[in-house]
């Protein structure tokens, strides 16, 4: 596997770094590369992203796949400024992250570039896309993002998120935004006070398939069989892929990977050649 290791800085001076994949040929007429970002608390150089960019570059479409800001549970931010990674990082915030891949891809003369992501880095593509509608992202691959519908939430887990939602709501109110929760519900990971309220906010601002309607471009949904129902379900994946393939939107396509749980494992190189026929095809 040849890759080169890379790194970007945010416009607030994050230091991000990432795996790019040179095209191996010529790329396909309709994009040229893709920036690809980790699940939550995740890293770029999972084997899952390092062997799609081993897939897309032999197909002559480049890929960075890259650290967001939300790395690992806890990590460094911008020098003398405060700590990072998942346990304190906002969705809002993945329109830097994103802005500043895209930065070194087009200095590396890339003009037609996908943006896509793996659970939380799927909901961030799509987020961040509909916000920002670069000029020059021609299609958005998320791989198996939740949906962040409080209500809905609610509905597939009750007291076991309203409980500690409310413990959230009431660190904030007594000024402790930073107090570590693991609550295990949507699925087990570890937030801050802040960031637990502010991505499973009341007002659904970081819901997939509402943003989905605005990303100006085509979007590819991916889906495990397995995450959406079975032993291995993971239930705000089931509860995206039934609303954005409810929602009909034209330039939206959605599939399945039969056999896939959330982490595709043993079922990755279905994943690679679904995102593949896709970016080919645009």
């Amino acid at each position: 596997m040849l890759t080169d290791l890379v790194e970007v800085l945010t416009s607030d001076g994050i230091s991000l770094a990432g795996a790019y994949f040179a095209p191996q040929g010529a790329p396909p007429a309709g994009v040229d590369a893709l920036v690809f970002f980790h699940g939550d608390g995740g890293h770029f150089y999972r084997p899952l992203y390092l062997g799609l960019g081993e897939h897309l570059a032999a197909q002559g479409i480049a890929v960075i796949a890259a650290n967001r800001r939300g790395h690992d549970a806890v990590a460094s931010g911008a020098a003398n400024g405060p700590l990072k990674g998942y346990a304190f990082e906002s969705v809002s915030e993945s329109t830097m992250d994103y802005a500043a891949w895209l930065a070194l891809l087009r200095e590396r003369g890339h003009r037609r570039i996908a943006i896509g992501g793996h659970s939380g880095g799927a909901v961030r593509c799509v987020y961040t896309q509909a916000i920002e509608r670069f000029d020059d992202v021609v299609a958005v691959v998320p791989v198996s993002p939740g949906e962040y519908d409080h209500e809905g939430i609610i509905a597939l887990h009750r007291a076991a998120f309203t409980s500690p939602f409310q413990e959230a709501q009431a660190h904030l109110a007594a000024g402790r935004p930073d107090v570590f929760l693991r609550p295990g519900v949507p699925w087990g990971s570890m937030w801050s006070a802040r960031a637990y309220v502010d991505c499973f906010n009341p007002d659904n601002r970081y819901s997939v398939s509402r943003h989905a309607a605005n990303v100006g471009c085509p979007a590819l949904f991916v889906f495990g069989a397995e995450e959406c129902a079975g032993p291995q379900v993971l239930p705000v994946c089931g509860a995206a892929r039934k609303a954005v393939s409810e929602a009909g939107y034209p330039h939206v396509r959605v599939e399945t990977v039969e056999g896939a749980n959330h982490g595709y494992v043993g079922r990755e190189s279905v994943l690679y050649a679904t995102i593949s026929e896709f970016l080919r095809g645009l």
